[in-house]
């Protein structure tokens, strides 16, 4: 019987290194959008989830470089992943709830929603369900892999377009 490991690396195994890297480019993209918002919100509280987010994101993608360069599951870095991407996103949620209980957010949420730049904010959130919907029935090929992340790639620059629309 082969183990759990084993079984991760053969379904990544046919992952090309260019895949792997490109997974790091909505990680750069996220951080990026989340240091301009955080210019507009000035809360060390959700600069703390952006960057705990962050490296969530790069430990993802770091494992997959492993993946495929080495034929290793670094568990660690998966369970890094979780962590820090889903609490990162907590801790910037909390963040976001403190500020408008504060009032701060008084002055960013009109600038959101007006035109042009809420055209790029509604495809970054469609992005993101698109990518809930793909991430539950797609399966771990290179593939469907190369479509999630360039999903998740349109989504994290639609974001930023907005932002820096602002």
């Amino acid at each position: 019987m082969e183990t759990q490991e084993n079984q991760l690396e053969e379904s990544y195994i046919e992952y090309p290194l260019s895949l792997a890297i490109f997974d790091s480019v909505p990680v750069i993209l996220f951080f990026i959008t989340g240091i301009l918002i955080n210019a507009h919100f000035h809360s060390p509280l959700f600069m703390a989830g952006v960057i705990a987010a962050f490296l969530g994101g790069s430990s993802k993608a770091l494992w997959k470089i492993i993946v495929v360069l080495r034929q290793k599951d670094i568990v660690f870095l998966t369970k890094a992943f979780r962590i820090l991407m889903f609490g990162g996103f907590g801790i910037m949620l909390a963040a976001v709830i403190a500020g408008a209980v504060r009032g701060k957010l008084a002055g960013f949420i009109p600038a959101v929603i007006t035109m042009p730049s809420c055209i790029f904010f509604l495809l970054g959130v469609a992005g993101m369900f698109m990518m809930g919907y793909l991430g539950s029935h797609m399966d771990d090929s290179a593939r469907s892999n190369w479509i999630e992340e360039a999903v998740n790639a349109a989504s994290q620059a639609a974001f930023l377009i907005g932002m820096l629309m602002l």
